[in-house]
């Protein structure tokens, strides 16, 4: 586990996300009946759960995205954030945003969908966040053919020529495992020329982590079912917060 450069007390974003997320897992882990008054809203539990969970991702990956030098200050940073920080905040932040539309996608048009969307999303974050990652310096090949994999796969699910998660979620996880079991040999893997801070590693490493959960979501969800799938995906995402 990457050492954070700050205290555990600091971490206002992923303590805040820690809690809704395990409120939100032991609310759908639970029957009707014990669930917590204000988290049996109209749809029902799952649906609410889903919602909620989406929500919060997209909210907090759009603000991230769009402000990142803030959103590290939040998490009681007092550094000037570096283009390599600034760059896997946002690399972070894209995630969680095609995290909730996954999860969404998921409740509404099952695995599947689920799949699809997440390839495609990821193709989508990628490509979005091309200009920062050019600006560490790093060769272009690499990101390019990650792109163009994920999104001829999203494609090729969309149209049901995949029929299987499978290649989805081994993509995933390569790029979850990369990510999580080893960020710094990831990072001089891909040639990047501006050193890496702990910080950005540590940020790598969430990323890492929620894609993780996303793809467990997926797998879980196309053998057991959406709510399964969710309670795994939260757990993981509450796991990576702590970790």
């Amino acid at each position: 586990q990457t050492a954070w450069p700050y205290s555990k007390a600091q971490c206002t974003p992923d303590t805040e996300n820690m809690l809704s997320l395990l409120a939100l897992t032991a609310a759908l882990a639970s029957r009707s009946a014990v669930t917590p008054s204000y988290l049996r809203l109209r749809g029902g539990d799952v649906d609410t759960v889903t919602n909620g969970m989406a929500l919060l991702q997209v909210a907090s990956g759009t603000f991230a995205f769009m402000a990142p030098e803030r959103n590290i200050e939040m998490y009681g940073y007092d550094k000037e954030p570096t283009k390599v920080e600034v760059a896997m905040m946002r690399y972070l932040a894209v995630g969680q945003v095609v995290l909730g539309a996954t999860s969404v996608a998921g409740l509404e048009g099952g695995s599947k969908a689920a799949q699809a969307m997440s390839l495609s999303g990821g193709a989508a974050s990628l490509l979005a966040c091309a200009p920062v990652f050019e600006a560490l310096g790093g060769p272009k090949e690499p990101l390019a053919a990650w792109i163009a994999a994920l999104a001829v796969l999203g494609k090729a699910t969309r149209a049901g020529k995949v029929k299987s998660v499978v290649p989805g979620t081994v993509l995933g996880g390569i790029a979850a495992a990369q990510a999580l079991v080893a960020p710094d040999k990831t990072w001089e893997a891909y040639k990047n020329k501006l050193p890496a801070t702990e910080m950005a590693l540590a940020l790598f490493s969430l990323a890492g982590g929620n894609l993780l959960a996303n793809t467990a979501y997926v797998a879980v969800a196309d053998k057991q079912g959406h709510k399964k799938g969710l309670c795994a995906g939260l757990a993981l995402l509450a796991a990576n917060c702590v970790k």
